[in-house]
């Protein structure tokens, strides 16, 4: 009896060419500019400069989007010293999306020649010799022990930091274009906000500050329009009083 012969079949050669042809493709496709990275969309920050978040991240535009590692670009993110946490995603096919949760800082204490920045929790985020956030108060009056870097900063008076965090927050809901920004917190019942060298506000206490520096922008807003300078008295609240230079 004789053999029976098996007829191969020529669909095998045919598929895997097929294939390779879909890959190349696919291949020389993402390599166009089609995936080229040419949006950088940043959200969340106040502090950060957008182009110096981008830098960070290490991504840039017209780098291919499908080989943007997203852990290692926000791994990086987070080694800057004011940022807190960050997300990274991919809208294709062109933009990077950036979200960044920035750290809660509340301003800048004077020690030694060198400014020390602090967030809400009294933590020391850098030291500079200079004051590189505008719109971020400068507080002084405030005897500093010592401090290391990502350590809670040591002071006399802890607790004056919960009316340093109201005052941050309440002169920017009122006070954020009049930088540069002085706080005079010596004498927390006598507190005196510097800004520049033409105005000071006698502010008082921390009561009602809120509604004190409202009540004072809407002065200000009238006398910079003018050729003077000197103080305004709000310690009363309701009543207000001009002190020229």
């Amino acid at each position: 009896m004789g053999r029976s012969k098996v007829k191969r079949s020529g669909r095998g050669p045919v598929l895997l060419l097929l294939i390779l042809i879909i890959a190349v493709g696919l291949l020389a496709f993402m390599r166009t500019s089609y995936f080229s990275i040419k949006d950088i969309r940043v959200q969340g920050n106040s502090f950060v400069d957008e182009k110096e978040i981008a830098r960070y991240s290490g991504i840039s535009p017209g780098m291919n989007i499908l080989t943007v590692k997203l852990k290692e670009a926000e791994e990086a993110l987070k080694t800057h010293p004011y940022i807190l946490d960050t997300q990274v995603q991919r809208i294709m096919p062109d933009t990077i999306e950036i979200t960044v949760k920035e750290r809660d800082l509340v301003g800048y204490i004077p020690y030694l020649g060198s400014y020390l920045l602090v967030d809400s929790e009294g933590m020391v985020i850098s030291a500079t010799a200079r004051v590189p956030v505008e719109g971020l108060p400068v507080y002084r009056g405030i005897k500093v022990q010592d401090f290391q870097a990502n350590e809670i900063l040591d002071i006399d008076n802890i607790q004056i930091f919960d009316k340093i965090i109201y005052i941050s927050k309440c002169i920017a809901n009122n006070l954020a274009g009049y930088a540069p920004i002085e706080v005079d917190i010596e004498n927390p019942e006598d507190i005196i906000i510097h800004l520049g060298e033409r105005f000071a506000l006698r502010v008082g206490d921390t009561g009602g500050l809120d509604y004190k520096l409202e009540y004072s922008n809407t002065i200000l807003e009238k006398l910079y329009s003018q050729e003077v300078g000197g103080e305004i008295d709000v310690t009363h609240g309701g009543n207000a009083f001009f002190r020229p230079w």
